[in-house]
C-alpha cells in the first residue's frame, strides 16, 4: 500500500524498543508521562474556548471572527501535522514531540503578552503544532509498549486523565473569577514546563525510522486551501455569499486544494500520502475522525456561549441602562423606544468556573470513562463495533440537543452519549488505524488521522459561526419614525443555536455511523499494530 518513498531506512525489527511486559512500573510511567503531555493539546483548547467571549473586549475589531481564535489553531495543524508526523519518523517521535511541546509554549507566551489580534492569531497558530502531539504519541505508544497494552492505553491518551476536560474548565474559571483572560495562558505555560521534563524523563526514543523528506511546498497549498474554503464559510454571513470578495477566497481555496493534489500526486515524496488515503479502509477513518472532531469541537464551543449569555432581562436591561448614559436620558425613556428581536431562552448568564462545575466536569468524565472501557472493547471484540456505538450516540445526542438545550441539567443528561461518543470514538479510531497500516508508516498514518480531526476542528468554528451569525439577537430602536436594527455582539437566538447543533451535530454523526457500518477492518479484535506487520 505503501509507496517506495516510506520505507524505513533500517530494517529494525517493529520489537526493538519495546518495553519488557514485566517492567509495570516503567509501562506505567511512559504512559502516564505521555498522557500529561498529550493532554495540552485539549487542554488549550478547552481553556480559549471557554474564554472566547471574554476575548471580545480586549480584541473589538474581531466582531464575529473572534471564534478563529479557537479556528486558527485546527487550521494550523491541519497544514502541519502530516509535516510533523514526518518529521517524528525521520528525526525520532519523542524529539519532535517535545520541539511541538516549545513551539507551543512560545505560541502562549505570545499570546499572553500581545494585545494585537494578527499576533495573538499568530500564537495560536504556533499552538496547532500541540495537535501534531497527539499523533507522535501514538506512534510512540505503538512503538514502544507490550502489544497487549496498546489497546486500552490508546483509549487513556486519547481521553486522557480528564486534565484537558475536566481540571481545565474549573482552574479557567477559578483563575477568570479574579484576574483577566491573560492569567489562563499562564496556567498553560507552567504546565507545559511542568509537564516537558516528566516526558524527558520517563520516554525513551523510538528506534523506528524512515528516509523522507519533508513536503513544504504540499503543506503550504494545504494550509491556505483549506483556509480560503473555511473563511469563505464563516465571514459568507456577515460579507454575504454572493459577494465577491468573500467569493475569491472560496474560488482561491478550490483551486489551491486542486493544486495541492496534483503536486502530491507528481512530488516524489508527498505530505501525504494519497494512495495509502485513497484505500477504503484508510480513507473511511479519515472522514470518521473529520465528522466526529467536527461536533466535539461544535459542541464544546456551543456550550459556553450559551450558558455565559446573559440572562434576557440582565442582558436587556444593560442594553437599556447602556444607551441611556450615553444620550444622557432616563432609562425609561430609552426603553419606550427600543425592543429586543430573537428568543434567547437558553440564556443562562453563567460563570466559566459554573458552567465547568455543572456541565464540562461531568461530559469530560464521561468521555475518559468510556476511553477506557472503549479500549478494553477494542481489545475484546474490534474497533468496529466501538465506531459503531460512538455515531449513534453522537446522532442521538445532538438530536436531543435540537430541542432540549436551556437548561445545564438538559445539558449534562444528554451529554452521557457525548461522553460515550468521544471516549468510544477515541479508543476505536487510532487503535483501528494501527491494526490497519503498516508499522513504517505509523508516523504518517498517525499524521493524517490528526490533520482531518484538526481540519475538523476548523471546519466546527466556521460552520457554527456561519449558522449562528444569520441568527443574531437584534435591538430594534425608533429614532424619530425611523426603525434602526442592531445585532448584539456574539448574542445568537435559540433557533441559531439548534441549527448549529444540526448542521454541526445530526448531519455529521449520521455521516460518521454510516462510514463505520459499512467498515469491512476492525471486526476482530484489536492487536496493538500487529495486523499491520
Amino acid at each position: 500500500m505503501a509507496d517506495q518513498a516510506v520505507r524505513p531506512e533500517v530494517p529494525a525489527a517493529e520489537d526493538a524498543g519495546r518495553l519488557d511486559p514485566s517492567r509495570i512500573g516503567r509501562v506505567v510511567a511512559l504512559v502516564t508521562a505521555l498522557v500529561l503531555y498529550s493532554e495540552i493539546a485539549p487542554m488549550q483548547l478547552a481553556a480559549v474556548s471557554s474564554i472566547l467571549p471574554k476575548l471580545a473586549t480586549s480584541f473589538p475589531g474581531a466582531g464575529a471572527g473572534i471564534t478563529w481564535g479557537s479556528g486558527v489553531v485546527g487550521l494550523a495543524g491541519g497544514a502541519s501535522i502530516a509535516l510533523i508526523g514526518k518529521l517524528g519518523d525521520k528525526f525520532g517521535k519523542k524529539n519532535v514531540t517535545l520541539a511541538c511541546g516549545l513551539l507551543f509554549l512560545i505560541g502562549a507566551l505570545l499570546c499572553l503578552f500581545t494585545s494585537n489580534w494578527a499576533l495573538f492569531l499568530v500564537g495560536r497558530a504556533l499552538a496547532g503544532a500541540s495537535m501534531g502531539m497527539t499523533a507522535l504519541e501514538y506512534g510512540l505508544v505503538r512503538d514502544l509498549l507490550p502489544r497487549k497494552w496498546i489497546p486500552v492505553s490508546v483509549g487513556i491518551l486519547g481521553t486522557g486523565f480528564g486534565i484537558g476536560g475536566v481540571v481545565t474548565p474549573i482552574i479557567v474559571g477559578a483563575l477568570t473569577a479574579h484576574h483577566s483572560w491573560r492569567s489562563v495562558f499562564w496556567f498553560l505555560v507552567i504546565y507545559t514546563v511542568v509537564t516537558t521534563p516528566i516526558v524527558m524523563a520517563c520516554v525513551p526514543e523510538s528506534p523506528l525510522r524512515l528516509k523522507s523528506k519533508l513536503d513544504i511546498v504540499g503543506g503550504v497549498l494545504f494550509g491556505v486551501s483549506i483556509g480560503g474554503v473555511l473563511v469563505y464559510i464563516s465571514e459568507g454571513p456577515s460579507w454575504g455569499w454572493t459577494n465577491m470578495g468573500c467569493l475569491a477566497y472560496l474560488i482561491a481555496g478550490v483551486v489551491l486544494f486542486a493544486a495541492w493534489i496534483g503536486w502530491e500526486l507528481r512530488t516524489p515524496e508527498p505530505m501525504m500520502n494519497l494512495k495509502l488515503l485513497a484505500a477504503p479502509k484508510v480513507s473511511a477513518l479519515m472522514g470518521i475522525a473529520l465528522l466526529i472532531t467536527t461536533t466535539l469541537t461544535a459542541v464544546s464551543t456551543m456550550i459556553f456561549y450559551m450558558f455565559e449569555t446573559p440572562k434576557a432581562s440582565v442582558l436587556e436591561g444593560g442594553i437599556i441602562a447602556q444607551a441611556a448614559a450615553q444620550h444622557h436620558v432616563a432609562p425609561a425613556l430609552v426603553a419606550k423606544a427600543m425592543t429586543f428581536r430573537g428568543d434567547i431562552s437558553y440564556a443562562n448568564g453563567m460563570s466559566i468556573l459554573s458552567i465547568a462545575l455543572h456541565i464540562t466536569l461531568w461530559t469530560a468524565l464521561f468521555m475518559m470513562i468510556f476511553g477506557v472501557i472503549g479500549g478494553f472493547v477494542c481489545r475484546r471484540v474490534g474497533c468496529r463495533v466501538p465506531l459503531i456505538i460512538a455515531g449513534a450516540a453522537l446522532v442521538v445526542g445532538t438530536g436531543l440537543w435540537v430541542f432540549w438545550h436551556s437548561t445545564w441539567q438538559e445539558q449534562l443528561f444528554i451529554g452521557i452519549l457525548y461522553g460515550l461518543c468521544g471516549g468510544f470514538y477515541y479508543a476505536g479510531n487510532p487503535n483501528l488505524l494501527m491494526d490497519t497500516i503498516p508499522a513504517g508508516v505509523q508516523g504518517v498514518g498517525a499524521g493524517m488521522l490528526a490533520v482531518w480531526g484538526a481540519i475538523g476542528t476548523s471546519i466546527a468554528t466556521a460552520v457554527f459561526t456561519a449558522v449562528a451569525s444569520a441568527h443574531p439577537f437584534q435591538i430594534v430602536a425608533n429614532d424619530l419614525g425611523h426603525m434602526v436594527v442592531t445585532n448584539v455582539p456574539q448574542v445568537y437566538t435559540n433557533t441559531g443555536y439548534s441549527w448549529a447543533y444540526v448542521a454541526t451535530g445530526v448531519v455529521p454523526g449520521l455521516l460518521a455511523l454510516l462510514l463505520a457500518v459499512a467498515l469491512r477492518t476492525g471486526r476482530t479484535p484489536a492487536r496493538g499494530g500487529a495486523a499491520a506487520s
